[in-house]
């Protein structure tokens, strides 16, 4: 992600149930980060499919980013953002809230 920051993607996640999945993630950052969600958004523009392009880079970034906070249940099929249902990855949180994982030695910023 270039424009949603590991710190927007953990606010969003913190606001929701224990369980959760990638959609109500995107609609929380979506609804607390409105300006870098929409930039981020754009980025897949060229995209065939631009929602799910960008869900599905999203979710791999949320997995990734806060691997051993959150850890993966099933796929769910819940809402997207363009109103259709459609299958995501659900989560369950391995902690009360997440957080910014420390950079890792020699990785870039």
């Amino acid at each position: 992600m270039q424009f949603l920051t590991a710190q927007m993607m953990a606010a969003g996640i913190n606001q929701l149930d224990d369980l959760f999945d990638a959609h109500a993630v995107e609609k929380r950052v979506l609804r607390l980060h409105t300006n870098e969600f929409a930039q981020e958004l754009m980025r897949y523009a060229t995209s065939t499919d631009q929602l799910r392009q960008f869900s599905a880079a999203f979710a791999k970034s949320v997995d990734s980013t806060f691997n051993g906070q959150i850890v993966q249940t099933q796929k769910v099929n819940s809402e997207n953002l363009g109103g259709e249902l459609s299958m995501n990855q659900e989560w369950r949180k391995t902690t009360t809230l997440v957080s910014v994982p420390a950079p890792q030695p020699g990785a870039t910023p």
